[in-house]
């Protein structure tokens, strides 16, 4: 192990070295590159990274790119090899079309699958007219690629969309026809020639579109028949919600069984409506051999109102046979690629990062524009070596919103260890969504992120409103809080609080068996991260099913007021396994739900953010309610600093700490509680995903 280690440094110390030679008859960059030539990566709209291609195939290749410098690209600007594998490509094609700052254009290159076996990158820049070499990341000089496996075997591989007549389609509803029907209440499956994507990008392959049925916690799946997986298979498709799908929020998984066995869950990912597109691609060789019914299965987070989820050209595909091109992958820099013999570097296998959570500013909170702010994020030293000082945070593409292009890491961090890294942001001036991804750089400059292959980038994602709301009045003025107007926490004894066996104390007893609310200044989160900030345990009666829920005293709605709220399960709380919901009621009107979330005990928290934007002028009496899912025991369910917040006007301490945001719609259901259990009705496959947080997945 050692010998091997001393192999690996010494030739990561050559690539190094190398990766500082300009290739041979290009032009060296310039040392201090101006912002006036900046390209960010936005999409593979053809052959994403892994696909397969039989020796000597010849495919097109096209790449999306922004223009995020101050320049304009004229068609005297080119596409140019840098490093590789060339694929017979030529050396430098000029740009189809002039594209000025904040557009994005496609550029395409013919290419040749190589004759031998093998997994190759070709990597690629631009050139501007004067002849000076750019391209992506925080430096404005990183290359951009296409990476292909060649194998020499043949195999036919599997079409799941070809074959999706002969699956069996069930839901929550029962049985499915296929083609089913678009809007049906019980859910539907249907195959579209041609998807459309949230990204914009209609997609050259045929796909399958997912509709849930209309419950909460709704689904769809098609079990496949068995199909025998040989070694080198690999499930591939593109996912992402349904152009203009706005309020879509899905779970996707590959499910599998063998034989009459228990299904299985081989991969999950969560998806929500945000203009990005993501590539799956599984290797299944654990299955080599087997008969294997895969399940496609897609269920709603919440609310189904809006879930259209596609898989686009879903299939598994099989050494040899040329996999058809896809739509974009995700937006943003790419990975860091494996190191080939060109020389470039990929994170050293021992350092590995893991996303924690949002110490401050969570996913999509809003600020006025022009706003300073200050950003921290937690994370975990997963690899084998310490982080030294030596070691830094660095910008890697997106929107910098005036950050710093690095940052030292503050202390040493050894493996095990968490560290909180803050660094100091402005709001655009201009209002919408923005989103500047992150990673860290070792002493030897080498980048690396969270993610398996340490490759990934985490971000911070907020959003700019021109419309500013003042805070209100009823927080007390040391609520610690930018932009709070109603704490729930501080005004828990204000409500009424019941459960099935009718009106409970507050603050109530610590194991009351008709339910209980407490107070807790600095409640232990689930993640095992205590807050600095209040907030409510709740816990159901203890029945089956039961409940309990606060009406609050009415609060009148102001426009920009969103509700928010860190929620999971109290540290230690295993067997917890709980349904969060935001009620409402107007007057004596019918109960509302406003907001559903169910949650179960696995390590991790969750950010309630719900726009309050239909119930703007009315006097609104809010409802906190938690369900048991079945049996109470151990149901200890806590709403972290549960809060109606304005827009943030100014930020003066950390919000409480979180995971990113997963704001839901939930579908209305007034207590008493409902007579059915309100967890899915999907069949419990024998390995429960746990949810994947959206800060651990690319961006």
């Amino acid at each position: 192990m050692r010998s091997n280690l001393k192999i690996f440094s010494i030739v990561l110390l050559f690539a190094l070295m190398f990766s500082l030679v300009p290739a041979a008859g290009l032009p060296t960059p310039a040392a201090a590159a101006s912002t006036c030539d900046w390209a960010q990566f936005v999409a593979d709209v053809t052959v994403p990274d892994g696909t397969s291609f039989a020796p000597g195939t010849a495919f097109k290749k096209t790449w999306r790119l922004k223009n995020i410098g101050t320049c304009t690209w004229t068609t005297s600007y080119a596409l140019v090899f840098d490093s590789g594998e060339k694929f017979g490509a030529p050396a430098a094609l000029n740009f189809p079309v002039s594209v000025a700052p904040g557009q994005t254009v496609d550029l395409s290159v013919d290419m040749t699958a190589p004759s031998a076996a093998g997994h190759y990158f070709s990597y690629w820049k631009l050139r501007n007219a004067a002849g000076v070499i750019f391209g992506i990341g925080s430096t404005a000089n990183k290359a951009f690629w296409a990476e292909i496996n060649v194998t020499s075997t043949s195999g036919t591989g599997y079409d799941f969309t070809a074959n999706a007549a002969s699956a069996t389609w069930t839901s929550g509803a029962g049985a499915l026809p296929f083609p089913g029907t678009d809007g049906s209440a019980n859910g539907f499956v249907l195959k579209k020639d041609n998807p459309k994507f949230e990204s914009g990008v209609t997609s050259a392959q045929a796909g399958l579109l997912f509709g849930p049925n209309n419950v909460t916690n709704g689904f769809v799946q098609g079990i496949y028949p068995a199909f025998r997986v040989q070694s080198g298979d690999r499930f591939q498709a593109t996912i992402g919600c349904e152009h203009g799908a706005t309020t879509c929020y899905v779970e996707y998984r590959l499910l599998y069984q063998i034989g009459s066995g228990a299904v299985t869950t081989y991969w999950t990912f969560r998806e929500k409506y945000e203009g990005q597109t993501y590539n799956v691609n599984l290797d299944l060789s654990k299955l080599a051999g087997q008969d294997v019914k895969f399940i496609l299965y897609t269920n709603a987070y919440g609310s189904p109102a809006g879930d259209r989820a596609l898989w686009g050209n879903p299939v598994i595909a099989r050494a040899g046979s040329t996999a058809p091109t896809a739509t974009p992958t995700v937006t943003g820099t790419p990975p860091t690629p494996t190191p080939t013999k060109t020389g470039t570097v990929q994170p050293s296998s021992c350092d590995r990062a893991q996303f924690i959570s949002d110490v401050t500013v969570p996913d999509g909170t809003v600020f006025a524009p022009g706003v300073a702010f200050s950003k921290t994020w937690r994370l975990k030293n997963v690899g084998t070596c310490t982080w030294t000082t030596g070691y830094s945070l660095m910008f890697d593409s997106g929107e910098k919103m005036g950050g710093p292009d690095t940052a030292a890491m503050p202390t040493n961090v050894a493996p095990g260890q968490t560290v909180d890294i803050t660094i100091n942001l402005t709001s655009p001036t201009t209002a919408g969504t923005y989103r500047g991804y992150w990673k860290f750089k070792n002493a030897s400059g080498v980048p690396f992120g969270i993610g398996t292959n340490g490759t990934k980038s985490w971000w911070v994602e907020i959003k700019v409103s021109s419309t500013v709301t003042t805070p209100g009045t009823s927080v007390p003025p040391s609520t610690p809080i930018a932009g709070s107007s109603y704490d729930f926490s501080a005004n828990a004894c204000s409500a009424v609080w019941y459960s099935g066996s009718g009106q409970l104390p507050c603050p109530g007893s610590e194991g009351d068996a008709r339910g209980f609310v407490m107070k807790l200044s600095n409640p232990k989160l689930e993640t095992g991260v205590t807050s600095g900030q209040p907030g409510l345990l709740t816990v159901p009666q203890n029945v089956n099913n039961g409940y309990i829920q606060g009406f609050y005293p009415p609060y009148t709605v102001k426009a920009g007021e969103r509700f928010r709220a860190t929620v999971g399960c109290e540290h230690g709380a295993t067997s917890c396994y709980v349904v969060f919901r935001l009620d409402y009621q107007i007057g004596s009107g019918a109960i509302q739900t406003l907001w559903a979330f169910v949650e179960k005990y696995e390590g991790q928290v969750y950010e309630a953010n719900v726009d309050l934007s239909p119930l703007v002028g009315q006097n609104v009496k809010f409802i906190l309610t938690v369900l048991a899912t079945g049996s109470p025991t151990g149901d200890r369910a806590l709403w972290g600093a549960p809060m109606i917040q304005g827009v943030v006007t100014s930020v003066t301490v950390p919000p409480p700490t979180a995971t990113p945001t997963l704001p839901l719609t939930g579908t209305p259901s007034p207590l008493p509680p409902p007579t059915e259990t309100p967890s899915p009705t999907l069949p419990v496959p024998s390995e429960t995903p746990s949810p994947t947080p959206t800060n651990t997945t690319a961006p």
